[in-house]
């Protein structure tokens, strides 16, 4: 490598042409089969129960997936095990509670719109405060303490008060999620994502199936972003 000289990205004439393969342009392969999901229209609610028999009578889909086809841990939190791949309670909107899978990706949403879902409708925790007031945290409260603050603020000549509210953020990068899952020749579970931690996918996938961690491969082709 040479001081002032140019060195283009390794991607760089797919990237321009277009002709860069993500996990989303893996789709038309021959005989894979589409999922999509039906996702809740409350930020809280019991599931209460799920009536999928309309959508497995549609025209091209193979499986609506629910708590029960799961042969391992109904979980895919991965840093704590606190979110449910089909959840009982529904903790946060458009969270999915099943899945469809069909022929074409329009055919599984098409029937996404026949199942009957009934929810108890719960309150919501919307805020800050709201939070606070109820006790609701994501983790063990966490403090940290140096010098003596109360002290410092009686010996201010100005003490200032006030509240800042910053609305929340998303780390969204142009790519669309995506994933692709097959069994290899040797009855291996092959995994394509649009990810930028593979081993984290791996573990997921292996826990939710209920294999080991060595049944389970996962690829990334490239990613559309990153956010470190």
């Amino acid at each position: 490598m040479a001081v002032h000289r140019s060195h283009p990205h390794e991607s760089a004439a797919l990237h321009v042409t277009g002709a860069a393969k993500y996990t989303g342009d893996l789709s038309d392969q021959k005989g894979l089969l589409h999922c999509w999901p039906v996702l809740s229209p409350h930020a809280h609610a019991r599931v209460l129960n799920l009536d999928t028999l309309r959508a497995e009578q549609a025209e091209g889909v193979h499986k609506v997936l629910t708590a029960g086809d799961v042969p391992g841990q109904n979980n895919v939190g991965p840093v704590r095990h606190d979110e449910p791949l089909f959840p009982e309670t529904v903790l946060y909107h458009s969270q999915p509670v099943c899945w469809v899978v069909a022929e074409s990706e329009d055919q599984a949403r098409a029937a996404c719109d026949l199942i009957l879902v009934e929810y108890e409708v719960l309150e919501p925790i919307l805020g800050i405060r709201q939070a606070l007031e109820q006790g609701s945290f994501h983790t063990e409260t966490a403090r940290m303490r140096r010098g003596e603050p109360e002290l410092a603020l009686e010996r201010s000549e100005y003490v200032l008060t006030g509240a800042l509210d910053i609305g929340g953020q998303d780390h969204f990068y142009l790519e669309t999620h995506a994933a692709q899952a097959y069994l290899d020749e040797n009855e291996q579970m092959v995994v394509n994502s649009s990810t930028q931690h593979p081993s984290e996918t791996q573990t997921i996938v292996a826990e939710v199936l209920g294999v080991p961690f060595s049944a389970v491969t996962v690829q990334s082709l490239r990613m559309g972003g990153g956010f470190g």
